[in-house]
């Protein structure tokens, strides 16, 4: 009897000891799963439903991480197609208590590009404390198409801030705008019906963007005309500009060709008259002093129409619209030729070409 109550006690004590243990263990486990708790929640804010090609839109997100005990928030993208992420390393920024906002400008380049996926970790002490993931959006993505006019910009607002017409040659003139626009993909500002067109610097300060561009047209050209797609209105605005010659500098860009301006004619006929009178003078009364007034109208002449200040140009040399370090390059010489030079400005020197072009070329390249 005595040895069957002993057994009964052990069987009982082992019965006990692995709940005991079970319980232990439950408990382990459950603690397990409260250090896995997720402490960061992610969602869109702000997204487009309609997206353009070429448009610059805004993707805004909200996080909330339910963690104090963290010094650093980064984020990253993944399988984006044909998109371009104009700020992928912004700030998130606190709003309050556990919240944070981030604003993303990004442009599609065509109608089957893929938004990205995002990724959100935060750190502490550059150990990866924890991390979640957002899905990217599927917004309707739409190709405009307008008219030759259509300059290719999708803008929330636009304006001309400078707008300068010059004689660029003997057939064209050369229009330089400066373009100020909100939200805007100007970089891609172009034209089709002029002769030709570029972007000779830019400069951005989100969501604002300035550019200097410049076209080259036909001088009978009556009003320069473009348009913009606004999206405000979700419709093309045109902008007709007239066009009005003058002899200033257009920021830093040329003057016409002083050989062949109205000015120039006028003094060349006087050289003319006035030599003509100091001639007939010196027959009627052959004094010297009329053939030295002659020789000095003429070397006067001679420095005026700056004949013998002509410079060699290599093969090779390119010849820019402006005077600065990003303009465009319009010509480039495909031999050694001579041309006359006009100005100089810091590291440019002005030329006209044998052709009748007037541009600017890097020292040192004479």
């Amino acid at each position: 009897m005595k040895q069957l109550l002993l057994l009964l006690f052990c069987f009982t004590t082992i019965v006990f000891a692995n709940i005991d243990n079970n319980d232990t263990n439950k408990s382990i486990g459950n603690a397990e799963v409260k250090t896995k708790t997720q402490s960061i929640f992610l969602s869109y804010e702000e997204t487009p439903s309609t997206v353009y090609v070429g448009e610059l839109f805004t993707i805004k997100i909200k996080a909330i991480i339910a963690n104090d005990d963290f010094e650093e928030i980064k984020s990253t993208f993944q399988n984006s197609k044909n998109l371009d992420i104009l700020n992928p390393d912004a700030r998130w920024k606190w709003f309050s208590d556990n919240i944070f906002y981030n604003t993303y400008y990004m442009k599609v380049k065509d109608t089957n590009a893929t938004l990205p996926s995002l990724t959100l970790d935060i750190f502490l002490d550059d150990i990866k404390i924890d991390s979640e993931n957002l899905k990217s959006i599927k917004p309707n993505i739409i190709k405009l198409k307008g008219t030759k006019y259509f300059s290719g910009v999708i803008a929330k607002s636009l304006k001309i801030k400078k707008n300068k017409t010059t004689q660029f040659d003997d057939e064209n003139l050369i229009v330089v705008l400066e373009i100020e626009a909100k939200q805007a993909n100007l970089s891609d500002f172009k034209l089709s019906w002029v002769i030709r067109d570029g972007i000779d610097s830019s400069r951005s300060n989100l969501p604002y963007f300035n550019i200097f561009y410049y076209a080259i047209i036909p001088n009978h050209t009556k009003e320069f005309v473009f348009t913009y797609f606004n999206r405000e209105t979700n419709k093309f605005d045109k902008i007709s500009l007239p066009i009005v010659i003058t002899d200033e500098q257009i920021s830093t860009q040329v003057d016409l060709n002083p050989a062949k301006n109205s000015l120039q004619i006028y003094k060349d006929g006087a050289y003319f008259v006035v030599a003509l009178i100091f001639l007939l003078l010196f027959i009627r009364r052959r004094k010297i002093v009329y053939i030295i007034l002659i020789a000095l109208l003429v070397a006067l002449f001679v420095y005026d129409k700056n004949l013998f200040n002509s410079i060699k140009i290599e093969k090779g040399s390119q010849i820019k619209i402006l005077p600065t370090k990003k303009s465009t390059v319009f010509y480039v010489t495909n031999r050694t030729l001579y041309a006359q030079k006009l100005d100089e400005r810091e590291d440019y020197i002005k030329i006209i070409l044998p052709n009748g072009k007037i541009g600017w070329l890097k020292n040192g390249k004479n």
